[in-house]
């Protein structure tokens, strides 16, 4: 007990010493205790956010809530006794400008979260009193389980707090309808924390070890940053191909054409690789990334073992690890090690109406990151699941791609009646692209009253086709519809008419085909993050707009 009371009070002189400033303080007189604002420096060192406890009054409403000195608040939660029809609008209305959740207690036990994806939308309650009177069919409500009947006995706003300010207002609109409030802490050891940091920012096998194994202790304060810090080495990890080639060569430089373009800009963006694409050269940084061109291999080896796996599924689910930030890097690291044993599992959590929506859109990525593996049991799921299982499982289909998705996805846009899916599906079947997708979404789009919101997002809907080599380039750049260029086309089923036209839109980024005779328009467009090395072609659905915009 000794080390920790030494260890918060050498941790409060370090805030107070980087802080210094009186405006990032505040003293509570209702709970009686003084809390500190953490700087952007120590936010940005410990890789958190908050307010910390700096001072708690002997026997006062702080004290006999046991908070202590030294402990993070990360979030304000009020709980609204909910006695009248105003009371629900009122405190659903609170709650859902913040973040768009909150979660429902009924007095049968239950308590069921609640999300909508926009500002705005409804979670299709209606009460009479605090008594359940009316369930919108395909709403939150609905999908949440909750009847016509049921009593609702209070509504939960959990806030999180960043600052000062957030504290503040938290408590004043909690305090104004007597909410009764309680605190979500973590204690604050930074010095740990930027230990635990610095093993997953090292790329080195040794720290895979001791990081599961704080992961995996139970009570451990640092398990969220062990999880995080797994997360960032199992990512680094996947580029062991990329910098196994700079090894086998035992340099330090190679042309950039040699490697991955994904494998590269990951490796660009953590900071261990820069590019010169102009002159064709990738240069490993020092010291990271040329250290780690030594040690990849054995890293990859310990995180492919098998035991990461079956550590990130051992807490993945809500029912078993309360942490979300916890559950959220662990449905990562199975994204990025595509295990095919976690569909199973990532589907569960897709499901799950409990979890927090973010995370359940994390679960459907990762399963399209698994790919293929994935489709049956995303269309199994898209097929018995609710709105919000259809909108995930929708996406994650349309990030895999092939005939089995497509297909899926296109009889779901005949099918279904919710215009928020069928948004979701059009974009999917895009996504996926080739012919079939042009000719479901224009059928779609031909059956549609014009100025419907639906038709309008699929006026402005661009299919992928296919994508070429980065050496058309300079054949676009010369306005030049070269044989070549032509030869691509007929090689994916789209003969080009020789009075076909292109047109510069932004010169070495963005072309325009526009062939009338065949009644078709083509974007060839360079982009940066998507089949980087590759020129990528589009058709949009509305052409005759873009047509016109390019005569004249």
């Amino acid at each position: 007990m000794t080390w920790k009371i030494q260890l918060s009070f050498l941790l409060i002189v370090t805030v107070l010493c980087a802080a210094g400033c009186s405006d990032n303080r505040h003293y509570d007189d209702q709970l009686q205790m003084e809390i500190q604002q953490l700087d952007s420096d120590l936010d940005n060192r410990w890789s958190t956010t908050g307010v910390v406890v700096i001072e708690v009054k002997a026997n006062g409403p702080a004290s006999r809530a046991d908070l202590e000195r030294g402990e993070l608040i990360s979030h304000a939660i009020g709980e609204r006794t909910i006695r009248s029809t105003g009371d629900f609008k009122q405190a659903v209305k609170n709650a859902m400008k913040e973040d768009n959740n909150f979660i429902v207690k009924l007095t049968d036990g239950r308590e069921i979260r609640l999300a909508v994806r926009r500002r705005g939308d409804k979670v299709g309650l209606e009460v009479d009193g605090s008594r359940v009177s009316k369930v919108t069919s395909g709403s939150p409500g609905d999908t949440g389980n909750i009847k016509v009947g049921d009593t609702i006995e209070s509504i939960v706003d959990e806030r999180n707090i960043q600052t000062i300010k957030d504290y503040k207002k938290a408590l004043d609109e909690f305090a104004k309808h007597d909410s009764k409030v309680t605190f979500r802490t973590i204690e604050l050891i930074g010095i740990k924390i930027g230990t635990v940091n610095a093993l997953g920012n090292l790329g080195d096998v040794r720290a895979v070890q001791p990081l599961m194994q704080l992961l995996g202790s139970e009570g451990s304060t640092l398990r969220q940053p062990a999880a995080e810090a797994l997360d960032r080495l199992v990512a680094v990890s996947q580029l062991n191909t990329l910098f196994q080639q700079f090894q086998q060569a035992n340099v330090d430089e190679l042309p950039a054409d040699q490697l991955n373009p994904q494998q590269r800009e990951s490796a660009e963006i953590l900071g261990m690789l820069t590019s010169d694409l102009e002159n064709n050269r990738a240069t490993l940084n020092d010291p990271f990334g040329t250290q780690f061109r030594h040690r990849s291999e054995a890293l990859y080896q310990k995180i492919t073992d098998g035991q990461m796996v079956e550590l990130a599924r051992q807490y993945l689910k809500r029912e078993i690890e309360p942490n979300q930030e916890i559950r959220r890097a662990c449905i990562s690291i199975l994204g990025h090690l595509k295990p095919t044993s976690a569909i199973e599992d990532l589907i569960a959590v897709m499901e799950d109406s409990m979890e927090v929506p973010g995370i359940r859109f994390k679960a459907g990525l990762a399963l399209s990151q698994i790919g293929e593996s994935s489709v049956d049991a995303l269309i199994a799921a898209f097929d018995q699941g609710d709105a919000s299982v259809k909108d995930i499982a929708a996406s994650a289909l349309g990030n895999i791609g092939g005939n089995k998705a497509r297909s899926t996805l296109i009889n779901a846009l005949k099918m279904t009646d919710n215009p928020t899916i069928k948004l979701t599906v059009a974009d999917a079947v895009a996504k996926i692209g080739r012919s079939p997708s042009i000719e479901a979404l224009r059928h779609q789009r031909a059956e549609l009253p014009e100025g419907s919101g639906l038709r309008t997002f699929l006026n402005e809907l661009q299919v992928s086709l296919f994508n070429i080599e980065l050496k058309y380039q300079s054949h676009l750049n010369s306005e030049n519809i070269s044989a070549e260029l032509r030869q691509e086309f007929k090689n994916n089923q789209i003969p080009l008419s020789q009075n076909a036209v292109l047109s510069i839109q932004k010169k070495d980024s963005e072309w325009w085909i526009d062939d009338k005779d065949n009644q078709r328009m083509y974007i060839v467009r360079k982009e940066a993050r998507k089949e980087e090395g590759r020129l990528n072609i589009y058709e949009p659905l509305d052409a005759q707009s873009m047509s016109y915009s390019v005569t004249n």
